[in-house]
């Protein structure tokens, strides 16, 4: 395995992580891989580990190349900037297809909570021209080719919950113009332009309700875009692989039941870019 890091900042603050598996000699019949890459959440505010490199490594075991964008939070995630780090990671990834063995039809995009709207904000918002001018992109070469959303914050209502610091955050002084709230409440922008898409969340669920994910599925459903939804009944917010590697020390992020997730992604990873183990 190699691994390389790039900067989309002068400051180093927007970075992508890169986890690959180049051809090898021993493997004359290996094609290139599909890729994932992974937002992990943290409410803009900062950047889970829990839902970085044991992602990570986890689906390199599945047979994919994996990157970790780190996107701009903080005083840098004011709307749409970290919807222009993915864009801009997407792009990357595709145009440097040869050197990352990637196929550059195949690249998922896996978000986490925040990190989860934020790639719902891409599958649903990659085609607005506004917003491909501000990434320099163009086409489809910034388009995912499906969507991952594990527990993703889906509507505002989550970011109501405290809107100084979620709302201001996200939107700045425009965080009570209803236009603006409607472009970031994914469910609101789903089309046929969206990517086939993955979903799982818990009913226990606190933080971002189970009916996000139900809201978006609905969207999709309506719109005739290939979908898959699990949503399972134990486990907090946060959940990450639902195993002891990604616990927080208190055992209450351990769920058996919630486990067969990553199974389960991959399965429908292979089925929609029908590649063969």
């Amino acid at each position: 395995m190699q691994q390389e890091v790039m900067y989309f900042s002068q400051d180093k603050r927007v970075s992508l992580t890169c986890y690959i598996q180049p051809k090898h000699h021993e493997l004359p019949n290996q094609n290139a891989l599909p890729a994932v890459i992974i937002l992990p959440g943290g409410g803009y505010s900062m950047l889970s580990e829990r839902e970085s490199d044991p992602i990570a490594f986890s689906f390199l075991a599945k047979g994919y190349n994996v990157f970790i964008l780190r996107y701009s939070i903080q005083e840098y995630a004011t709307f749409p900037l970290p919807m222009i780090d993915a864009f801009q990671a997407i792009k990357h990834v595709r145009q440097q297809h040869e050197h990352y063995n990637v196929h550059p039809d195949k690249i998922a995009l896996l978000g986490f909570s925040a990190g989860g709207h934020l790639a719902a904000s891409v599958g649903t918002l990659w085609n607005r021209e506004e917003f491909q001018i501000l990434a320099k992109v163009q086409g489809e070469e910034h388009k995912p080719n499906a969507l991952v959303l594990a527990y993703p914050v889906i509507t505002t209502e989550w970011m109501k919950l405290n809107i100084e610091q979620n709302l201001k955050k996200i939107l700045s002084e425009k965080f009570d113009d209803a236009e603006m709230i409607k472009t970031i409440t994914c469910s609101e922008n789903v089309g046929s332009h969206t990517p086939p898409t993955f979903l799982f969340h818990t009913t226990q669920d606190k933080s971002v309700p189970a009916s996000d994910s139900l809201k978006f599925a609905a969207a999709l459903d309506a719109q005739d875009v290939p979908y898959e939804l699990h949503i399972f009944q134990n486990g907090p917010h946060g959940i990450s692989l639902a195993n002891a590697l990604t616990d927080d020390g208190t055992g209450l992020k351990i769920e058996r039941e919630v486990q067969p997730w990553l199974s389960l992604c991959s399965a429908w990873l292979d089925r929609t870019f029908s590649h063969n183990r």
